[in-house]
């Protein structure tokens, strides 16, 4: 018998610029899929989704990891205060229960797992790895998040650039799904210590 699924994962991208602590951090931006920047006292910071802002995975097989086609392109700037510590990139779901749904049918972000294919990238999964971490400095859900980078800040390195390649998989190994068009949304934040 045939089954048609589907999985569609959007990915969305914003920054975040602390406060005094980490608890009083604020949103300087909205969560969206296009390119944006956000300026504050301590500096700024942007998140650009450079590509695979929109995931599909067709043909699907059960009990086997399946990887995502396409990569998502990440390209992070800043130009800040020398006294910040790092700029971290955390890609999460907001409710790791239910990251990608179709009907009642729930996929947990533990079934999804991410790897940085670029070299380099400093705190960086190089293997796939769960969506099951702690966000970080107010950012992200507690076992739905994957800390995706970690550039120290240094005097020198106030202001630079980053970018990364992040590929996605649907681990359905020991598992089998009901036929469906499952959705959900991946958020790719920046945040400062």
């Amino acid at each position: 018998m045939w089954l048609q699924r589907s999985w569609v994962i959007a990915i969305a991208g914003s920054a975040l610029l602390p406060g005094a602590a980490s608890s009083q951090a604020k949103v300087l931006s909205t969560v969206s899929s296009a390119p944006m920047a956000v300026t504050a006292a301590a500096g700024a910071i942007s998140v650009n989704i450079a590509s695979g802002a929109i995931q599909s995975l067709s043909g699907v097989v059960d009990n086997a990891p399946n990887n995502f086609p396409s990569t998502v392109g990440v390209t992070l700037t800043w130009d800040l205060a020398p006294s910040t510590g790092a700029v971290q990139v955390i890609g999460y779901f907001s409710n790791p229960t239910v990251a990608m749904t179709s009907g009642p049918v729930s996929i947990p972000s533990s079934w999804i797992r991410g790897r940085v294919l670029t070299a380099g990238v400093p705190g960086a999964p190089t293997a796939y790895t769960a969506f099951t971490q702690s966000g970080a400095g107010g950012v992200g859900s507690a076992g739905g998040s994957l800390l995706l980078a970690s550039q120290p800040i240094l005097g020198y390195s106030k202001t630079g650039s980053l970018t990364l390649d992040l590929q996605l998989q649907l681990d359905l190994t020991g598992r089998t799904l009901a036929a469906g068009s499952y959705s959900g949304t991946l958020n790719i934040r920046a945040v400062t210590q």
